[in-house]
């Protein structure tokens, strides 16, 4: 393991959090929105619709278990030898990361949508909190990053982290 190695994980895993940063930055946008229509008011005609909620919420335990499952299995595909360098490997962590992003911001956006179509104030949250969850579960830590790499190459990596 050569300094060059070393600074790109640290560079790699660096971005990735400034991604994750931004995924957090957006489903409180998303809270904003909601909490700026709410307190702007007005008459709106709500309509209960149970069955939409229930297919929101069967979508968001997909999206809140697919997160897990897509990530693990976009790390354990199988790569040829020749493939195992730092880069490709260290890159194959910051995809696996946004997807499982991905998976978890849309389960805000459900809350969201469901939210804008029946105003469901309370449903919204539960969508956040969920959708916010899986972001803090999915956040980009060194300790994992290192685990992996250190398992597909073999190779010893420092302790005290990359900051």
């Amino acid at each position: 393991m050569n300094k060059l190695d070393i600074e790109l994980i640290r560079k790699k895993l660096k971005t990735t959090v400034m991604i994750w940063f931004s995924f957090i930055v957006s489903i409180l946008l998303y809270a904003g929105v909601v909490e700026w229509m709410e307190r702007r008011g007005g008459e709106i005609i709500v309509t209960e619709n149970r069955s939409l909620h229930l297919i929101f919420l069967a979508v968001a335990a997909i999206c809140f278990l697919a997160a897990g499952i897509v990530k693990n299995i976009l790390l354990k595909i199988p790569l040829e030898k020749a493939d195992q360098d730092i880069e490709t490997l260290a890159e194959r962590l910051v995809n696996a990361s946004i997807v499982s992003l991905a998976f978890s911001e849309a389960i805000c956006l459900l809350g969201l949508a469901e939210y804008f179509i029946s105003r469901n104030y309370d449903s919204f949250y539960v969508f956040f909190i969920v959708g916010l969850l899986g972001i803090v579960i999915h956040m980009p830590r060194y300790p994992k990053w290192k685990s992996y790499l250190e398992q597909m190459t073999g190779i010893t990596l420092p302790e005290e982290g990359l900051e």
